[in-house]
């Protein structure tokens, strides 16, 4: 049992004085001595049977009660913000006043702690519920692209060369009359596309078969190869076979070739399944983010900048992974974008702190109408995704508890509940009709 005194600080933040028994100190620092006395080793004392007083002349009494303190001090502090019902949003800056033997451990932790939020009136936000409606072309697109990317190329004779169609060529770079190293290819398929260089696209396009061409590219001056660095390089291209996409027909032996589809209408009826489920995340994914917004526009909170620096953190962390899968660096991203981190960091700020603010408000709301997740949800919730899924619903837990998931899961349960509660407060706007909340 600990001793608890809160002296309010600055704005969100909190000094705790925390005291422990003095009798819980000479239990933990009589376990210290005794863990101490079976590790080192001293002449004419058998391990375990050396008396704190040798035990203080070889290490000095300061080193146990440093070590009592390193125990003590993280059970006293969870039990006393947990005994007061205080939630830190840092780790705490720990001042030790007092640890001797016989004596209380007192201590001062130091914390920020969530600030206090004003909610707004939710029945006076008013929203545009958009309903984006999948059409006959978005499936015909659909369609078109896996023909496309089940399509084979074919040689193509006598017509020039155009947006879309795939080169074999050979090609050799020079920079200053003398040839790269290793810039030599041979039978090279390239694309003319969004993902040439211009420079490229542009010669190459409107060629024939047996074409050469010289293309001149520039390079900037800030690219890792000091070599070709701010030089220009000329690249001596023939074209050796101009190729384009031949599509397979679409009918039932093309679609028994993509899936389990007996008739080209099955086929059609699934792409459309599977884009109206899309669709249908998009519309519930624009409406919860206008939502949200409102409702954060009309609560008052001062956002704390330790809660959004870790935001932009995470934000920057998660680029660098997603990067990292396309190999590409943080820095090549920057130079390519014509930025640097610092730039970053100020945009994703605003971003950062939107979303903190809206994360604050709904804990807020949850706690203000006592939104909780009982365990039956937790389980019907695992029934529909295993259902979802199609596999056991005991499997699918057990997948959740192993990777640790089970708590995010509650999150995600909450929150579809404080979003429940915010649709019955305010007023939605449809398209054909306005559908005023109960």
């Amino acid at each position: 049992m600990v001793k608890v005194e809160i002296e309010k600080q600055k704005e969100n933040e909190v000094k705790l004085k925390i005291e422990a028994d003095k009798l819980e100190v000479n239990s933990n620092l009589d376990k210290v001595y005794n863990d101490v006395s079976y590790q080192i080793k001293i002449p004419g004392f058998r391990k375990g049977r050396i008396p704190k007083n040798i035990l203080n002349l070889h290490l000095g009494k300061e080193y146990f009660y440093d070590k009592t303190a390193e125990k003590l001090i993280p059970e006293c502090y969870l039990e006393a913000i947990n005994k007061n019902n205080i939630q830190p949003i840092n780790q705490p800056e720990i001042k030790v006043t007092q640890m001797e033997e016989d004596k209380p451990l007192i201590f001062e932790a130091t914390i920020k702690v969530r600030p206090e939020i004003k909610l707004g009136s939710f029945d006076k936000i008013s929203i545009q519920k958009e309903d984006i409606k999948v059409t006959n072309t978005d499936v015909n697109n659909e369609i078109k692209r896996i023909q496309e990317n089940l399509a084979k190329l074919k040689v193509v004779e006598g017509r020039k060369t155009k947006k879309g169609d795939s080169l074999v060529i050979n090609s050799v770079g020079h920079v200053e009359g003398k040839e790269i190293e290793g810039s030599k290819v041979e039978k090279q398929t390239i694309q003319l596309g969004e993902n040439m260089p211009p420079e490229f696209n542009n010669k190459l396009s409107g060629c024939l078969a047996g074409d050469d061409k010289e293309i001149k590219i520039l390079i900037p001056k800030d690219v890792k190869d000091k070599k070709i660095a701010g030089k220009e390089i000329t690249y001596k291209v023939e074209i050796v076979e101009v190729k384009e996409k031949e599509l397979p027909e679409l009918d039932e032996d093309f679609v028994k070739t993509v899936g389990n589809y007996k008739t080209l209408d099955d086929f059609k009826k699934d792409i459309k399944d599977k884009l109206e489920k899309q669709v249908e995340m998009i519309n519930k994914n624009n409406y919860e983010r206008k939502l949200l917004e409102k409702v954060a526009e009309g609560c008052e909170v001062k956002v704390p900048k330790v809660l959004v620096e870790r935001e932009v953190k995470y934000m920057i962390e998660s680029l660098e992974e997603d990067l990292k899968s396309k190999n590409i660096s943080l820095e090549d991203y920057y130079k390519n974008i014509k930025t640097d981190e610092e730039k970053v960091k100020k945009e994703y700020e605003i971003v950062a702190e939107k979303r903190v603010k809206q994360e604050l408000v709904l804990d807020k709301i949850s706690q203000a109408e006592k939104i909780r997740v009982s365990e039956k949800e937790v389980k019907d919730k695992i029934k529909t995704i295993a259902k979802e899924m199609k596999q056991d619903a005991l499997k699918v837990e057990a997948t959740f508890k192993k990777n640790n998931n089970l708590d995010g899961l509650k999150e995600s349960i909450k929150r579809e509940k404080i979003i429940n509660f915010l649709n019955n407060k305010i007023k939605i706007v449809n398209s054909k009709k306005e559908v005023k909340s109960k």
